[in-house]
């Protein structure tokens, strides 16, 4: 006999809410895939559940690090990781990486973890990193608010569809803070206005204006509606923003309607369950997972919901983590790092924008620079990453770390606009690994000159050597990549005309 979908069975009044709360519950990572798929069904029927399975929410942290920031002491490059007759030091042409070869530690898919970013290493499958992708055109030593993986095509002149992207920015232009055009919406504005397309009731994502200096990051709508982020520029209008709230997370109003759901489960013909990979006949934990599945369907009291970080959490985010250093401090990397799990863990917005710097440093690094800029990379990532673990959403959570300025080479007096330009993605949906190179040409004054490998946009292995800025992989491919890990169709992502036609990077993200 066919079953009535229990959603069916539902006062009209009571549908929405049911929906929402199965949806967050079903997320848990004790859930198994089975027990989720088999509740969606039997709650809605099987082409429904099909399609919310389609539907699910992309959530966006997007990262932007300025004053050329350097992730020299994370990943190493393969090239300068095995070389063994590397010249360290912090003037120079010597190379500003401070960690002989036999205190790296090697990984898969050409990945050389230095003791610093140790506490990624249980999530390196899905963390890749590329430091070879188009350079900034800055005026300042590349210094620029935009970057062309975040918007290919930005100019600094405008033209027919180009429209500034310092608009709607709260800090005016300032040296370093390019005025720069474009037509192409930055990646968390444009998560910002397909999320809000597919949810018209959706609030606003936000970017948290927290670099210290007059530098920013423009966030670019490009004119699409719902793309612009709240643009919040201090702690307390993000508590005001987003006040203390109870929010009720049980699918099931009562403990008995969890029982009696638990009851249709367990019941279920080995048919149904076997369509999705689940018989319960075979299975010897089946009935243990249901039971643990009762207390997310009813978890007794509503949960309060508080932005403010409690001292549990302080304690937790920012053990390790170096201050931000400025005369006009916002925030710590770790702080917003905290605020963008909290409000993505509880769907309060699906795209969250960090913004941070820690010092413009010049003519020499050393070894405390170059260790600092890895421990605030490092520690808030990681800690990141395991409690969107934890929550169960970090495979359908996409973190990107964009180095606005660009780089700089590996040599401890380079200045910028030249050698690196770095980006880290990590989620569920990535491959992670190393992609292109870095490495040692030959000698220069008291060092090296350096070559750079791009990873080929169709296949991930590295290009021939180069030892200047061109040969970078392009913008538009890394932008490509990002909409395509986010889901966003590919007509929606394609009608911008400096990214029409070009593909994403297939070897970085999982089928």
């Amino acid at each position: 006999m066919k079953k009535t979908p229990l959603i069916e069975t539902l006062p009209p009044v009571q549908r929405r809410r049911f929906m929402k709360m199965l949806g967050l519950a079903l997320a848990a990572p004790a859930v198994p895939l089975g027990v989720r798929q088999a509740a969606r069904a039997l709650a809605v029927g099987e082409a429904r559940a099909a399609e919310m399975e389609d539907q699910e929410p992309i959530y966006f942290i997007e990262i932007n690090l300025r004053d050329q920031w350097d992730f020299g002491h994370v990943f190493v490059a393969p090239g300068l990781a095995t070389e063994q007759n590397l010249i360290r030091g912090s003037d120079g042409r010597k190379c500003a990486m401070y960690f002989m070869p036999e205190e790296l530690l090697p990984r898969a898919n050409n990945v050389f973890l230095t003791p610093l970013a140790i506490p990624l290493d249980p999530h390196l499958d899905t963390i890749a990193m590329i430091e070879t992708c188009e350079i900034g055109i800055g005026q300042i030593h590349g210094h620029e608010a935009s970057n062309a993986l975040r918007s290919p095509g930005r100019s600094p002149v405008g033209g027919p569809g180009r429209m500034s992207m310092a608009a709607n920015e709260p800090v005016p232009y300032a040296p370093g803070n390019d005025d720069h055009f474009s037509s192409t919406p930055t990646p968390a504005s444009l998560h910002n206005h397909w999320m809000r397309q597919l949810d018209p009731n959706l609030r606003s994502g936000v970017t948290f204006k927290g670099i210290g200096r007059d530098h920013t990051a423009y966030h670019f709508g490009a004119g699409l509606p719902g793309a612009e982020l709240d643009r919040i520029q201090s702690r307390d209008s993000l508590f005001n923003a987003f006040p203390d709230k109870l929010e009720d997370f049980n699918v099931l109003p009562t403990p008995q309607q969890a029982n009696a759901l638990l009851q249709v489960l367990t019941a279920a013909d080995s048919r149904f369950l076997d369509k999705y990979g689940y018989i319960e006949s075979v299975d010897p934990i089946h009935r243990t997972n249901l039971e643990g599945s009762r207390n997310l369907l009813y978890v007794g009291e509503p949960k309060l919901i508080s932005l403010p970080l409690s001292e549990q959490e302080v304690a937790y985010w920012s053990e390790g983590v170096p201050d931000q250093v400025t005369a006009k401090p916002k925030a710590n990397i770790w702080e917003q790092c905290a605020w963008a799990f909290k409000l993505i863990s509880n769907d309060l917005v699906r795209t969250f924008s960090i913004e941070f710097d820690y010092i413009d440093w010049h003519d020499e690094r050393p070894e405390d620079i170059m260790d600092t800029l890895a421990m605030q990379t490092v520690l808030p990532l990681a800690r990141l990453i395991e409690s969107l673990k934890i929550a169960g959403i970090y495979d359908r959570t996409l973190i990107a770390l964009y180095t606005l300025d660009s780089g700089r080479s590996p040599a401890a007096n380079s200045s910028g606009s030249e050698g690196k330009c770095g980006l880290m993605l990590a989620g569920g949906m990535i491959k992670g690994g190393y992609y292109g190179d870095v490495g040692v040409d030959g000698p220069d004054g008291n060092g090296h000159r350096y070559y750079y490998r791009s990873p080929d946009p169709a296949t991930g292995a590295p290009t021939p050597k180069v030892t200047d800025n061109s040969n970078r992989l392009s913008g538009a491919h890394v932008w490509k990549t990002v909409m395509k890990a986010l889901k966003i169709p590919d007509d929606v992502a394609d009608q911008f005309p400096d990214v029409q036609g070009v593909p994403h990077l297939p070897w970085i993200l999982k089928a």
